[in-house]
């Protein structure tokens, strides 16, 4: 999602505001765009080195956790080791324990330097908490629906070919990873930072039933507190046990701060990555839809593939928030009936200027938690806060991405190619030429049920014999 700011200087902007001048969309992702609403990035260390020792302790504390069958002597089961093992190496950067890390180095400057080292060691464990936590909900996330391609699904998945077999994996390791959790927890011997972390926990099973299953129609303001339980609360949770390990009491200037730090940079990153995901999943369509229609060619697209879009769309639901007819069909209908909704849909993201709002939020989000930070000790960790706090809000978020590091030094990725707004608008143009003249159609649930039906009587009756053939029939 492009800014392209025309008209308008920069101004710190209220939750709802607009941009302050014409927002046009496309695919780019250029560092101007979060320059408007954060400024250029301050002086400080880089946050990502300044604890890149740490952070390797914590990823062989992590294996070890993994790889012990803690309580019941022996070695973990392979399968749930295999399985949970794969998700430490993902494709970003471990950022959360990041967060806690250096709030602990910047809390810590006002210890005893005798206790200093056993304090850290206490960060240490919060941080492998909140990375293992995370990650559980990573796993149990990629859970596969009956519709969904094994490509959509993990390793898991991939290991035995089946949505089946990878869902029961991937639910187990995701168990797994949280009994590991609660082991770390019982470590700290600290009950009120164990029940902080498990509230936490609570929170984002109640988030992550709101992003799939939201209740009371759509709206930003439930967007927002589902994202706070489903993303933020956890790291918020971290940076509080942080303060309160320290000795600063629960709703002191201090514990508060440290609670608003995660609240905020945890909030601003996920609204970020949702706009991400979402045009990841309109991009798909696009794709589908250009050849087809350059072809004169009709195209077909089931119901889950159209609705996909409304996964994580935050710009989607403002823009929807504002045209209430539209907002009416998509709520009555649980979805898109059709492409040319969904592509009516994307028009008014454009018209509401939905972009502009939620990247404002987002950097406001992160302006928030910069604030909160000033009321710790002044560090190089505190600084290296707030320059992750500018890392977690840039529209493509690049420095967040193992693949744009080499040999640990980061390299700035070449946007030069990616599609700006003309080419925005030319799709959406040819897109909904095709949807007028009829070339796009929705295979049905219904459809997809007599499919599946012909399917499996065919397979029965490969077994051979009537009896096998009349049990496909029913």
């Amino acid at each position: 999602l492009h800014l392209q700011v025309e008209g308008g200087g920069s101004r710190r902007m209220a939750r709802g505001d607009g941009l302050g001048g014409r927002v046009r969309m496309g695919l780019a992702m250029r560092e101007t765009s979060v320059q408007s609403g954060m400024g250029q990035l301050p002086d400080g260390p880089d946050p990502l080195e300044l604890v890149q020792g740490d952070m390797r302790r914590l990823k062989r504390k992590i294996k070890a956790v993994i790889d012990r069958n803690l309580g019941s002597g022996g070695e973990t089961h392979p399968l749930l080791k295999s399985s949970s093992k794969d998700f430490f190496e993902r494709s970003e950067k471990t950022w959360r324990p990041t967060v806690v890390l250096l709030l602990g180095q910047a809390l810590a400057e006002s210890l005893p330097a005798s206790e200093r080292e056993g304090y850290l060691d206490d960060c240490m464990v919060l941080a492998e908490i909140v990375e293992i936590m995370h990650t559980s909900t990573v796993i149990h996330d990629t859970v596969l629906e009956d519709f969904d391609s094994l490509e959509k699904g993990n390793p898991a998945h991939m290991i035995y070919s089946s949505s089946v077999a990878g869902n029961k994996v991937s639910i187990l390791a995701g168990d797994f990873l949280l009994a590991r959790a609660s082991v770390l927890l019982s470590s700290l011997r600290n009950t009120q930072v164990v029940e902080i972390m498990a509230g936490a926990l609570e929170a984002i099973m109640i988030g992550q039933m709101g992003l799939h299953r939201p209740s009371g129609g759509l709206s930003t303001a439930k967007y927002i507190r589902t994202v706070e339980d489903r993303t933020s609360r956890l790291l918020a949770s971290g940076c509080l046990c942080a303060a309160l390990v320290a000795g600063h009491e629960g709703g002191s200037e201090i514990a508060e701060a440290a609670e608003a730090v995660g609240m905020k940079l945890g909030t601003g990153y996920q609204i970020t990555r949702d706009m991400l995901v979402t045009e990841s999943n309109y991009e798909k369509l696009w794709k589908k839809i250009n050849g087809c229609v350059d072809e004169g060619k009709e195209v077909q697209f089931d119901e889950y593939e159209i609705n996909e879009p409304l996964q994580r769309a935050s710009c989607l639901i403002y823009a929807l928030e504002h045209k209430d007819e539209m907002r009416r069909t998509v709520e009555g209908e649980g979805g898109f009936k059709d492409v040319g909704l969904l592509l009516s849909a994307r028009e008014a993201i454009e018209e509401t200027d939905a972009v502009g709002v939620m990247r404002g939020m987002a950097t406001e989000n992160a302006s928030e938690g910069i604030e909160a930070l000033q009321k710790l000790p002044k560090s190089p960790a505190r600084d290296a806060l707030c320059v992750l706090a500018h890392y977690v809000v840039h529209p493509s978020q690049d420095r967040l991405q193992r693949n744009n590091y080499k040999d640990g030094a980061y390299i700035e990725p070449d946007h030069s190619l990616d599609k700006g707004a003309t080419m925005w608008g030319t799709q959406l143009a040819k897109a909904k030429k095709g949807a007028k003249v009829g070339l796009f159609s929705t295979l049905t649930a219904k459809v997809n049920e007599k499919i599946t039906a012909a399917g499996l009587k065919r397979r029965l009756g490969s077994l051979g014999g009537s009896k096998a053939t009349k049990r496909g029939e029913e």
